[in-house]
């Protein structure tokens, strides 16, 4: 087991790890241990049924489970702000992993782009601030469009995937 974990959280931290694992550069990165966690079990179903270590989440729960992140002394968490799951249990797993003794935690989290509406910009933005506490890169997927001249609506995802990755390698801790 890696002493390096990526824990992906919700949607779209899954789909970012699935990014990250495919395009990594990072031999560290490559061989971190991964682990899906998410509320909707038919993406969790897949998942698993790629082969990836999955983690269900009740949304009724205010806790994380602590068994998955023995002998982790890295964990990077990826989630991305404005849905329920992620935006539910980022502080969550985050201070449980504190709590726990993970000596090096930091979240990784994307706001959400214009398009995918006002209800999710402002559920990231209530999330980010009880974040305080808690080492976390911001990568605002509205600023994509400044790095990227050919972002667009079919490839925009892919982009942000892709930030969340350079964020990791960049060594956040």
């Amino acid at each position: 087991m890696s002493n390096t974990m990526i824990l992906a959280i919700g949607g779209a931290g899954c789909n970012m790890a699935e990014t990250i694992m495919r395009v990594a550069n990072a031999h560290w990165v490559k061989e971190a241990t991964y682990l899906f966690a998410d509320s909707e079990k038919t993406r969790l179903s897949e998942l698993s049924t790629k082969g990836f270590e999955t983690l269900n989440l009740q949304r009724d729960s205010d806790s994380f489970p602590t068994d998955k992140l023995k002998g982790v002394e890295k964990l990077y968490i990826i989630v991305g702000l404005g849905g329920v799951t992620g935006s539910k249990f980022a502080e969550i797993a985050a201070k449980t992993a504190q709590s726990d003794g993970v000596e090096n935690v930091a979240l990784i989290v994307t706001l959400p782009f214009v398009f995918e509406g006002s209800d999710r910009l402002a559920k990231a933005a209530e999330t980010l601030k009880s974040l305080s506490d808690i080492p976390v890169k911001v990568l605002n997927n509205e600023d994509l469009a400044e790095r990227y001249p050919d972002i667009n609506f079919i490839n925009a995802f892919e982009y942000s995937d892709k930030e969340a990755l350079y964020a990791i390698e960049s060594g956040l801790i």
